[in-house]
């Protein structure tokens, strides 16, 4: 593939993990490591910080300082990069850890934290109820069809589920503003009432609204906490990736919402901003370059952030401008260009059904193949298709001589020879191949796409359906 430019979305995202007063002391006495340095890490998003570094002190590891720990999920790391154990750092921040080395995750102990007493009784009565399904699983397999042992022995998991439930939703409603509740209502799921139609066939259009609706009921976006556990972005890709439609207006819906319900300049608003902002700049997923170019639009053209490059915001700004004339749905713009006659032709005055624009090389491999592939499915189709096709390079002879050689009866161009501008700037042509697919009205229906699947999009075109 023959490179030409990228814009590559980078983030400067600075998390801090030290609050104000009154200060954390957290001593760790580990039986069996060797070593003299141990990590303190914390979750932040998808993302593993290193929030402090101890060196041994008689035996003991200290993490200590004047300001408050940010409260959240945290871990010790060894220098081999290994996590060793997980542990809750709430509002109680001066406590001792006693642990073994070779009985992990088991045997850890803790003096002057109630947080991480509750959160480890809850590991152990969650690893009993574990050992108890898997040993339930283990009969339902060796049973044969409609014993009469199944439903009980479904019954029983059920209610052990239930348990472990009310177990969290205990504490939950025992100790609302710990941290520990933080982490059991991010992992809570909407419990979906039964949804009936007339007919008395299940509602599963009104069970799955339900659930999409109440999926965030029990996180609080306007409480950075939530960020700093090992759920809060698994639950987020899950809601984008499985939850709500794969349409880029729904997706922006769906990301304004969210950050209206964070708090200016907070560590979620930022975290989300960056997150869609980079998630979507980079898709490959036809369409949704619209959502970065809505991300950009509305929440980095006028304001600026201290996590973010001033320089790197610009060039966010200046890449959505070329973008935003060559979305889905727009008209292609304006392609003026010198054929193999070095005669001026236009891209407007072309007249058919479907316009196919092709970017492409003679030097570029995965360009051959693509001219193959489209040209064969040009000569064997009966719709009313023009090629328009743009040279991308500087061998003219070799160009010229391509075309000839492999019969390429198309609109050919040269797009180093332009009334139009820059063609890498007004259709964002980094690499070539690139392929857009125009209707009768020049609309942009498809773009960057391989030339074998041009007849589908064309067919969903012809049924009136689009991305």
């Amino acid at each position: 593939m023959k490179k030409v430019s990228i814009f590559l979305l980078s983030s400067l995202l600075y998390i801090s993990l030290l609050a104000q007063e009154p200060g954390h002391e957290i001593s760790v006495k580990f039986e069996g490591y060797q070593d003299s340095i141990v990590y303190l890490g914390c979750y932040f998003g998808d993302k593993l910080s290193i929030a402090d570094t101890s060196k041994t002190h008689k035996g003991e590891f200290i993490f200590e300082g004047p300001g408050s720990l940010k409260e959240g999920v945290y871990f010790l790391v060894s220098i081999y990069k290994q996590k060793l154990f997980e542990f809750l750092i709430g509002d109680d921040q001066y406590f001792k850890i006693e642990a073994d080395l070779h009985g992990l995750p088991d045997g850890v102990q803790f003096k002057g934290s109630d947080e991480n007493d509750r959160f480890y009784s809850y590991l152990d009565y969650n690893k009993e109820n574990y050992d108890r399904i898997k040993q339930i699983q283990a009969k339902l397999k060796s049973l044969p069809p409609g014993n009469d042992s199944i439903a009980l022995l479904t019954a029983e998991t059920d209610r052990i589920n239930q348990e472990s439930i009310d177990y969290k939703l205990k504490i939950i409603e025992t100790y609302p503003h710990s941290i520990s509740s933080v982490l059991f209502n991010i992992m809570r799921e909407p419990e979906v009432p039964d949804f009936f139609l007339d007919n008395g066939r299940q509602d599963s259009i009104s069970a799955y609204l339900y659930y999409r609706n109440h999926y965030w009921e029990y996180v609080d976006f306007a409480d950075d906490r939530f960020l700093r556990t090992p759920v809060f972005h698994r639950k987020l890709e899950r809601y984008m990736r499985d939850v709500i439609p794969r349409h880029p207006d729904s997706i922006i819906n769906e990301i304004d919402v969210m950050i209206e319900k964070t708090l200016d300049n907070s560590e979620m608003r930022n975290y989300l901003l960056w997150y869609f902002t980079n998630t979507y700049e980079t898709s490959k997923v036809m369409g949704y370059d619209k959502i970065f170019v809505h991300m950009v639009d509305h929440y980095f053209t006028q304001q600026s952030y201290d996590w973010l490059h001033p320089t790197v915001q610009q060039n966010m700004i200046i890449r959505v401008n070329q973008l935003r004339n060559v979305l889905l749905g727009a008209y292609a713009p304006a392609l003026v260009m010198a054929d193999t006659g070095n005669q001026f032709i236009s891209l407007r005055e072309l007249s058919a059904e479907y316009i196919i624009i092709l970017f492409w090389s003679s030097t570029c491999g995965e360009c051959k193949q693509e001219v193959k592939t489209l040209n064969e499915f040009y000569k064997d189709t009966d719709i009313d298709i023009k090629i328009f096709a743009v040279n991308t390079d500087t061998t003219f002879s070799k160009w010229k001589d391509y075309i000839s050689k492999y019969q390429l009866d198309w609109v050919h161009v040269n797009g180093n020879v332009s009334l139009t501008g820059d063609y890498h700037n007004i259709y964002d042509i980094y690499s070539t191949p690139v392929i857009y697919v125009l209707d009768s009205q020049k609309a942009i229906i498809a773009k960057r796409l391989t030339a074998e699947k041009i007849p589908a999009i064309i067919e969903r075109h012809q049924k009136g359906k689009t991305y």
